[in-house]
C-alpha cells in the first residue's frame, strides 16, 4: 500500500492545471511576445481538458497560442520541464497538442520567428463589412483611443478564416460555448475594432465580436437573436460591451422587418448589460417620463417600446421597474411601499402558478404525494423568497442606476 501511495504521489506531480498553463496573448509589437504583461489566461478549460481541468503527463507545462492583434494569425506552442514517459513506461501522457489542434483551425506556425514577421503583415489588414459606429475611450494614462464597431458577412474576403481564429476564444471564456455553422446565412456577425499606430501607420486590433441569429416570426417578421457575445480580456471593463449593444439594437431597429431582439440562453452580466443598454434607450421615450412612472406600467410603454426600438414587453417591464426605481424617493414610506408592492407583484408570478398546480394536483394526487410537494411550496417560504428576490432586484437596478449617472 506504501507503494502504492507513493507512486500516485510521484504520478500527481505530472498534474498540470490547463487554466494556468494556457498562455494567451493578442500581440502587436515583436517584444510583446516576451512581455509577460501581455499574456492572459482561460477562465475555463474544461471542454477540452475534463471537469477538473487538469493535463496530466507533464512538469512545467506550457500552451502558448499567440494571436496576432488584427488578424489572429496563430503561433501555438507546447512546451514543458519533463515528460511522464521519462520516468515512467508504461504511463502515457494526455494528448495536449491533439485537444488543441481540435479547436484552432490549420494555419497556425509553432515557430516564433515566423510568427513574429506575420507581424509586419498586419499593415494590411483592415476591419471586415460595413462600418457601423466609431467611438473613442480615454484613459488618464495614454490618452485617447478610437474604437469601429462594424457588421460583417460570411461571404466578406478572408471573413470565414478569421472567424474561425476568433471564435477559439469562445472555448476560454464562455463556460457553454460551442461554435456556429457559419454557413448559416441567417447569421450576422458584430465585431469591434481599436485603431492605433505604428510606425505611423493605422492598424487595427480585434476588440471583441457577437454573432446574432435571425429568426423567422409568421407572417413575415424575423427577430434577431444574439447568440454569442466576448469582449476579450485585454479590453474588459472599459465599456465596449455595452457600446457594442447599443449599436447592434440601433442597427435592428432600422430594419421594418424586425419584430424584437432577443438573446439565447442570456448569462447573468449580459442580462446586466442588456437592462443599462435599455435603459438608456428608453430613458427619453414620451411614456417613460419621469411623471407617467408612478401610474405603473402602461400599455403605451410597451407599445412605444415594442415600435420604437425593438423591445418585448418582458425587458419593457424591467426598464420600467429601473426607472420608477429612479424616479422613488425610497425614504417616502408611501412611495416605497407602493414601489415595493408593483416589484412583488411581478416576482409574485411564479408563486401563483405554483398554488395553481397545487390546487390541480388536490385533484389527483395521493395523500402523502400531496404532502411532499406542499412541502416544497410553503407559505412561509414563499413570502421568505419573494423578500430576498426583491432585495436582490432592487440592488441590481441601484447599479443599473449609478451606472447610468456616471455615463450621463
Amino acid at each position: 500500500m506504501a507503494g502504492v501511495n507513493a507512486m500516485e504521489k510521484k504520478l500527481a506531480e505530472y498534474k498540470c492545471d490547463t487554466n494556468e498553463a494556457i498562455s494567451l496573448k493578442l500581440v502587436r509589437f515583436p517584444e510583446d511576445v516576451d512581455d509577460d504583461s501581455t499574456t492572459f489566461h482561460p477562465e475555463y478549460s474544461h471542454q477540452l481538458f475534463g471537469d477538473d481541468e487538469i493535463a496530466f503527463g507533464y512538469k512545467g507545462l506550457q500552451i502558448q497560442l499567440f494571436y496576432t492583434a488584427g488578424n489572429l494569425s496563430t503561433l501555438f506552442k507546447v512546451k514543458y520541464s519533463s515528460k511522464v514517459t521519462e520516468a515512467f513506461d508504461c504511463v502515457e501522457p494526455d494528448d495536449v497538442e491533439g485537444k488543441i489542434r481540435e479547436i484552432i483551425p490549420s494555419g497556425f506556425t509553432s515557430n516564433a520567428d515566423d510568427f513574429t514577421s506575420l507581424l509586419e503583415k498586419e499593415a494590411n489588414f483592415k476591419p471586415f463589412g460595413t462600418l457601423l459606429h466609431s467611438y473613442t475611450v480615454h484613459n488618464e494614462e495614454a490618452g485617447e483611443f478610437t474604437y469601429q464597431i462594424h457588421k460583417a458577412e460570411i461571404t466578406c474576403p478572408g471573413f470565414r478564416e478569421y472567424h474561425e481564429r476568433l471564435q477559439t476564444f469562445l472555448m476560454w471564456f464562455i463556460e457553454t460555448a460551442s461554435f456556429i455553422d457559419a454557413d448559416d446565412d441567417r447569421w450576422d456577425f458584430f465585431l469591434i475594432f481599436e485603431k492605433y499606430n505604428k510606425d505611423g501607420e493605422t492598424l487595427y486590433a480585434t476588440v471583441g465580436y457577437m454573432t446574432v441569429y435571425n429568426y423567422y416570426v409568421y407572417p413575415d417578421k424575423t427577430r434577431p437573436r444574439v447568440s454569442q457575445m466576448l469582449i476579450l480580456p485585454p479590453f474588459q471593463g472599459e465599456g465596449h460591451g455595452a457600446q457594442l449593444l447599443e449599436a447592434v439594437h440601433r442597427f435592428y431597429c432600422s430594419l421594418p422587418k424586425v419584430q424584437d431582439i432577443t438573446a439565447e440562453d442570456p448569462s447573468e452580466n449580459y442580462v446586466k448589460l442588456r437592462d443599462f443598454v435599455l435603459v438608456k434607450l428608453c430613458q427619453n421615450l414620451p411614456s417613460f417620463a419621469e411623471d407617467k412612472l408612478p401610474q405603473g406600467f402602461s400599455a403605451d410603454m410597451v407599445q412605444e417600446a415594442q415600435d420604437k426600438l425593438k423591445i418585448n414587453k418582458k425587458h419593457a417591464r424591467r426598464v420600467y421597474e429601473i426607472l420608477r426605481l429612479r424616479a422613488t424617493d425610497m425614504s417616502d414610506e408611501k412611495q416605497a411601499r407602493e414601489y415595493r408592492l408593483e416589484v412583488k407583484k411581478r416576482l409574485f408570478g411564479p408563486y401563483r402558478k405554483n398554488q395553481r398546480e397545487l390546487a390541480k394536483m388536490k385533484k389527483c394526487l395521493r395523500p402523502e404525494e400531496l404532502v411532499s410537494h406542499m412541502g416544497q411550496m410553503d407559505t412561509q417560504t414563499q413570502h421568505e423568497e419573494l423578500e430576498k428576490s426583491y432585495q436582490d432586484v432592487v440592488e441590481g437596478y441601484r447599479r443599473i442606476i449609478e451606472r447610468i449617472a456616471t455615463h450621463a
